[in-house]
């Protein structure tokens, strides 16, 4: 082993700004640069400008970080223990240092604690449940809140955190009626961390009753104790549920409007990002290179849009057969239902082939469809080292997501700006959404596809409207943008809605014994009454649509017919009406033909004198 101090003993041939001495010691770094004393003047200096260093002749040509392998020692997972484990780091705090292996990128730590957690992990059980007592500083969720799931990462609420003595009993009575209410473990946990944050606030600033605490603590606790607005939310509303709850249930007495509507920063509503269709058709065609029970997750979870978390749940007996349909049922922890949507028989065969594959490796020891995978490289599109894992599919190492990110590279698939595409589990469910809308169908059909309450959520959060779904649908408008009196309709001058769901302003009236059938669209607003009840045509707002042109020709000739029988019996109401609508058709269909308003109104002046 060398014995040379770097720091100490090393004097590198440079020479000292201040005395002139080549004298330099290294001491340390300070702001990503190297600082140097002078042992003769006791000065300091750091390597900018004042001096220039030589790398190559500082410092050595061995990376000890990947360079030098840790001994003999063994990679620690099962499926590799290749001897390639080098140091990676060391933590700061306790001081045990941290290896990885440069074959499978493995990590492993000097040595764990012998916590619950980790005997629970190495010994591939479930971590005992500790009984529920009020007045144990430490709580196990599990005993108390049965919405414990495997995916939850943390079910042990720490009251000893809570920095103030007098807050924490109110927190003890809170967390347990968050609990009562059967909120979700991770909505009691991040609200927890909203009042032990809280807590060391209101321990730095003395507080010392919760009578003390005003808005201008709160707002100062909020505003510069936070990095972002959806933090500042976050805060403010488990801030606001402690306080209503606290004054509902008689634990203190606090103002109503400590925390305020206004206090919430603007909310940016962010527009669904989807796959788009030039890397989707990439990753489809590409499936069948990945191990089948992933590409089967590709294949469930995209067909049924169901949110990642779902997907991992889903039960063997999920798939139902109706008469001669199938669908696929499964229950929504967010929602707290069950949502059910019909599959295709591919679809149907795809999930049954997967039954079959969990059956063959645990039976009934395992209830669900999909499991865990270890193993998945990062470049290695076969896979050789896959091993599935009798566990629910991880939230943090999503099988899918690491497959799918090895196909991208391996394969090149690159996005519509040539950059290497991008994935995430949670991007499936807005493309498959947007990609039913683009498709034609109603957005109330996406909707309940979906399982949402409300459009609002399916139009603002999952389905993107595309540039070329505008174009097709209103392209053909803009090829007509004239009223019947010829007029221009400007784009200003048409409704929101007209351009956005032109589908929502269409026509499509069919004929009685007395009036005429209608299509094309309505230019009036959707929340304005219509005076002129089947008079479209001869309405202003009325917006002819070039497809129908066969129709409007059919429906003149037919106009004109009733308009010479009225005329021979003498209806002149009749023969007035008549002739208004055909002459109205005379000239949208010069103006679809390729003519003008002008031509429209001689080819109808012509109609009337041959009759």
């Amino acid at each position: 082993m060398i014995n040379i101090n770097w720091k100490t003993d090393y004097h590198r041939e440079f020479t000292c700004p201040n005395c002139g001495q080549k004298s330099l010691v290294l001491q340390g770094t300070t702001n990503y640069k190297r600082r140097f004393q002078c042992k003769n003047c006791k000065k300091y200096v750091n390597n900018s400008c004042n001096v220039k260093i030589d790398i190559n002749t500082v410092q050595s040509k061995i990376n000890w970080r990947t360079d030098y392998k840790v001994g003999e020692f063994a990679c620690p997972n099962p499926n590799c223990h290749d001897r390639n484990v080098r140091l990676s780091g060391k933590d700061s705090h306790s001081g045990k240092k941290f290896f990885q292996c440069k074959t499978c990128l493995a990590t492993a730590v000097e040595s764990n604690g012998l916590t619950s957690a980790n005997l629970s992990k190495y010994t591939n059980t479930k971590p005992n449940i500790k009984p529920f007592n009020f007045n144990d500083a430490q709580w196990d969720l599990r005993a108390i809140n049965l919405l414990y799931n495997e995916r939850t990462k943390v079910t042990i609420i720490n009251f000893d955190l809570i920095k103030v003595d007098w807050l924490k009993l109110f927190v003890k009575k809170y967390i347990y009626q968050q609990c009562q209410r059967e909120s979700s473990h991770d909505t009691i946990n991040r609200k927890f961390y909203v009042l032990f944050k809280f807590s060391e606030y209101l321990f730095r600033r003395c507080v010392l009753t919760i009578e003390q605490i005003s808005r201008d603590i709160i707002r100062d606790f909020v505003y510069n104790c936070t990095r972002s607005n959806g933090e500042i939310r976050r805060n403010l509303g488990a801030l606001k549920d402690f306080f209503t709850t606290g004054n509902l249930h008689n634990w203190f007495k606090i103002s109503q409007d400590i925390v305020r509507n206004e206090d919430y920063p603007k909310k940016k509503i962010k527009n669904p990002d989807p796959i788009s269709d030039t890397v989707r058709l990439q990753i489809e065609s590409n499936l069948k290179k990945l191990p089948e029970p992933i590409a089967r997750m590709w294949v469930v979870a995209f067909f049924t849009a169901v949110r990642p978390e779902e997907l991992a749940f889903l039960k063997k007996d999920c798939l139902i057969q109706d008469g001669g349909h199938w669908k696929i049922i499964w229950h929504r922890n967010k929602t707290k239902d069950k949502h059910e949507v019909p599959v295709t028989r591919i679809i149907a065969k795809v999930i049954q082939e997967q039954v079959e594959y969990i059956e063959e490796l645990w039976g009934n020891d395992w209830p669900y469809l999909f499991c865990h995978y270890q193993g998945i490289s990062k470049n290695d599109i076969n896979h050789p080292k896959i091993q599935p894992v009798k566990k629910v599919i991880s939230s943090n190492n999503n099988p899918l997501k690491r497959a799918i990110c090895c196909l991208i590279i391996t394969e090149n698939i690159r996005d519509d700006n040539g950059e290497l595409a991008t994935f995430s589990p949670s991007l499936v469910r807005p493309t498959r959404l947007t990609q039913l809308f683009e498709q034609g169908h109603d957005l109330a059909v996406v909707s309940t596809w979906a399982g949402h309450k409300q459009l609002a959520t399916t139009s603002l959060h999952y389905t993107k409207v595309s540039c070329e779904l505008i174009e097709k649908e209103a392209g053909h408008i803009q090829k007509v943008l004239v009223n019947t009196d010829g007029k221009p309709l400007h784009y200003e001058s048409m409704p929101k809605t007209f351009w956005e769901n032109p589908r929502a302003h269409e026509l499509s009236l069919p004929a009685d014994h007395i009036n005429t059938p209608i299509y094309g669209y309505c230019g009036l607003p959707l929340n304005e009454d219509c005076n002129k009840f089947r008079a479209c045509y001869t309405c202003p707002c009325f917006v002819p649509i070039p497809e129908k042109l066969t129709l409007y020709i059919t429906n003149r000739d037919q106009l004109r017919a009733k308009e010479s029988r009225a005329r021979l019996n003498g209806h002149d109401v009749l023969v007035e009406q008549y002739g208004r609508q055909a002459d109205q058709l005379d000239k949208i269909i010069a103006i679809l033909t390729g003519g003008d308003y002008e031509q429209g109104i001689n080819k109808s002046s012509q109609d009337k004198n041959l009759n």
